[in-house]
């Protein structure tokens, strides 16, 4: 442990006896630790120990001062160091060799002078050794998480945990650094347009205190689904920094998604059910009485479906429930919702589209259906009614209206689409 008012390592590189034991005297009070060296071999050997906090190097070192200087200064190291010598000396060695970050001490030394630079010198690499010991203990820590963590700034990974990088399929940091990645190179969904780490850090001052969650893949293994976590910010100090910490919450999304499937979709089909479907009208009519935006349904009811399950069987009846779904689906929008509205009755919510759109695309939908054999059963029709909505009104109404338009394509001969009776009073 250093002494009280003391610390650090200091090396001196005099050959001179008398500047030697002066530049040791005003080290001592000032380091715990003093290395006197009067050529460069023996110099370099005690650098090679342990690298100096401080190191006063002669001009006129036997063996040469230029080389000991530049292995003292190279990335990774980079130790203050005083120049030492006559100017005549410190002069020569500067004409011949360019020693970048070095101080001047010239002979004969003013002592307060010194004194206090050397002060200075000792201070900044005491500060920065306690720095370095503070991150290699942030590292340890973070690497003792079982949750895959990381210290983020700007768009930098400062530090990133044991946990992670296993589950990003890598052995180190290094390798992270050296393939020149990014936490957004393994995100499954586009990244925040702010990137990832100021995302992060403006989380910690989510007013709602709501819950974030990130989608997690690796990009040389696209073929598996990705992670989800949930995400846990805390804001570090320094501008822009934060730490991101991630639990795995896959299993309990696969969970909740069921519950929810359960919930709003009918286990045959996996179209909405009838309770999830009022929701979304609800929703849609709300939408469209806002913004004077249209909206329109389609309803749509097989064909003869008893006659199906009579001939061919209930599980062949089923089969054409699932099979024409499917067809249904691949023929909409996404902003389109499908429903089952009870036994082989289909409902598609359409917004954005006014009665004429809505009947082309039940005229789609009818050739889906009627365009090709199914599976189970051979050649399946269905007929279609089409209505809009109004403003203001509920949105049962316009099912209803859609209803009595399905009963006409049916008396009508079936396999066909009605629009709705235009409401008295009401702009066509």
């Amino acid at each position: 442990m250093e002494e009280h008012g003391r610390g650090g390592y200091a090396l001196v590189a005099e050959a001179d006896p008398w500047a030697r034991d002066l530049l040791e005297g005003l080290l001592r009070p000032r380091c715990s630790r003093v290395v006197a060296a009067d050529t460069y071999e023996a110099a370099a050997r005690a650098a090679a120990r342990q690298t100096p906090d401080v190191a006063l190097v002669a001009a006129d070192l036997p063996g040469g001062a230029a080389a000991l200087v530049a292995a003292l200064r190279e990335p990774g190291r980079r130790v203050p160091v005083f120049l030492t010598g006559t100017a005549a000396d410190i002069r020569r060695l500067l004409e011949t060799v360019s020693l970048p970050g070095v101080r001047l001490a010239q002979r004969p030394f003013d002592p307060a002078a010194l004194g206090e630079a050397l002060d200075e010198a000792l201070e900044a690499a005491g500060l920065k050794r306690r720095l370095e010991d503070a991150w290699e203990l942030t590292h340890r820590l973070l690497d003792d998480m079982p949750q895959p963590a990381a210290i983020m700034q700007g768009a930098r990974v400062l530090g990133i945990n044991r946990a992670w990088l296993r589950f990003l399929g890598l052995a180190s940091r290094q390798e992270f650094v050296a393939r020149g990645l990014s936490l957004e190179q393994f995100l499954a969904d586009p990244p925040p347009e702010e990137g990832l780490a100021a995302w992060a850090c403006r989380l910690a001052d989510d007013p709602l205190d709501r819950e974030h969650r990130l989608r997690l893949t690796h990009p040389d293994r696209p073929g598996q689904p990705p992670h989800v976590f949930q995400v846990a910010v805390t804001r570090l100090p320094g501008p822009s920094r934060c730490l991101l910490t991630l639990a795995d919450v896959t299993e309990l999304e696969l969970e909740r998604r069921e519950l929810l499937d359960l919930a709003n979709l009918d286990p045959l089909t996996r179209a909405l059910n009838r309770r999830k479907l009022a929701e979304v009208l609800a929703e849609e009519a709300s939408r469209a009485s806002r913004y004077g935006a249209p909206l329109s349904a389609v309803l749509l009811d097989i064909d003869h479906f008893k006659a199906i399950n009579d001939t061919h069987g209930h599980d062949a009846g089923d089969a054409v429930l699932v099979e024409l779904a499917a067809r249904l689906r691949s023929r909409l929008r996404k902003v389109d919702r499908l429903a089952r509205f009870g036994g082989e009755e289909f409902v598609v919510v359409a917004p954005g589209i006014d009665l004429e759109q809505a009947a082309e695309l039940a005229e789609r939908l009818r050739l889906a259906v009627a365009g090709e054999d199914f599976a189970a059963a051979g050649r399946v029709t269905a007929s279609f009614g089409v209505a809009r909505h109004l403003s203001g009104e509920a949105p049962e109404a316009m099912l209803s209206r859609a209803d009595k338009a399905l009963y006409r394509a049916k008396s009508g001969g079936r396999n066909r689409v009605e629009r709705e009776a235009s409401p008295p009073n009401a702009a066509i």
